[in-house]
């Protein structure tokens, strides 16, 4: 069973990062991987899984770091932090790593507030950055990068190319960025792109979605009503919140038919994929019994179930925590299948 394990977590990791691929190329990474399946991109939760997932694939984590050195200024740099602290999928140290690089640069210098997270490290603490799939060091040539040596990672010396671009606003997936440019790097821009993809809202349920404080998001709501394109209804003890879309037709790529983006909450997907990584990867024992097994996996159920609700694709899972022994391992391994389905799809509607 262990070796099935091992197996479903090489395929969904191999699954994984070619998301994450496919969704930078789209952001203006150089590469022939450009989909994102029309789905909404979130660049602070992808940065965030990024370190982490990125450690599998040298290329992608320099890719990602390159961009960020030339459009850093887009990325809300509070939001990353209030979702890193709300879903751990990032690698603090290269998260840390990345803040130095990027600090260097005038115009990033904002980022040196991540430094401040920069966890203490030993000289017999540090670790090659670069592992492979079976978790196995990848050797580096040449003398370690200092800045990376801070966070007790080793890797060769880090040189940018230079030639990522701005995410191109043809591409629906990309929506975030163009309204960023429009409204500032802030909550409008989010809560533009909310109401976009929704038919309406009400202050706590777009508060959840985009990762800022509720009151926040009222303040925000309130005055964009007073622009007159911006519209309210009470519900209940709620206050509903719509566009009047036709007024907003100029913001979307130029289609027949005019397509939306649709929104999905990307940081508890990361974080259920994450954690599945790490439950196929630690067993309780190489010789666990089923019934043992199944012990740790309803735990993991206990735990991913709430989370993942707020992403919306709780549908992907069969398991529940009322099967026993083999049957819920099959059913777990039956949901990463899934899971790597929607990933290959770039979570397109069926």
């Amino acid at each position: 069973m262990q070796d099935l394990m091992n197996d479903s977590r090489s395929k969904l990791l191999n699954q994984l990062v070619g998301f994450l691929w496919r969704q930078w190329t789209s952001l203006g990474v150089p590469g022939n991987r450009v989909s994102a399946g029309g789905c909404l991109i979130d660049p602070e939760a992808l940065v965030l899984i990024t370190t982490e997932l990125g450690r599998h694939d040298a290329r992608l984590l320099d890719s990602s770091l390159d961009w960020l050195q030339a459009n850093g200024r887009w990325v809300n740099l509070q939001r990353l932090k209030t979702l890193h602290g709300q879903w751990p999928n990032a690698d603090p140290r290269v998260l840390g790593a990345f803040a130095t690089v990027l600090a260097e640069q005038s115009t990033l210098r904002k980022w040196e507030t991540l430094k401040e997270k920069r966890p203490q490290f030993a000289a017999d603490h540090e670790e090659i950055l670069s592992i492979s799939s079976d978790g196995t060091a990848v050797p580096i040539l040449g003398d370690p990068d200092a800045r990376f040596r801070r966070f007790g990672l080793l890797r060769s010396q880090w040189k940018p190319r230079r030639n990522c671009r701005f995410p191109p606003p043809d591409r629906v997936e990309n929506l975030l960025f163009m309204l960023r440019s429009l409204f500032g790097v802030n909550a409008r821009a989010e809560i533009m792109a909310w109401l976009l993809t929704h038919e309406s809202g009400h202050p706590a349920e777009i508060s959840r979605a985009t990762g800022y404080f509720s009151k926040s998001i009222q303040t925000t709501l309130n005055e964009m009503e007073q622009s007159g394109h911006l519209r309210s209804a009470r519900d209940g003890r709620e206050k509903r919140f719509w566009l009047q879309r036709g007024d907003w037709d100029f913001l979307i790529p130029r289609r027949e038919p005019l397509v939306l983006p649709r929104w999905v909450n990307w940081s508890p997907i990361f974080y259920f994929a994450q954690r599945t990584l790490e439950l196929l990867k630690d067993p309780v024992e190489p010789t666990a019994s089923e019934n043992l097994r199944a012990i740790q996996l309803r735990g993991f159920l206990d735990e991913i179930l709430p989370r993942l609700g707020q992403s919306g694709f709780t549908t992907v899972l069969s398991a529940h925590r009322g099967m026993k022994g083999s049957e819920l391992t099959a059913a777990v391994l039956k949901d990463v299948e899934r899971l790597g389905i929607l990933l290959d799809s770039d979570f397109r509607e069926k």
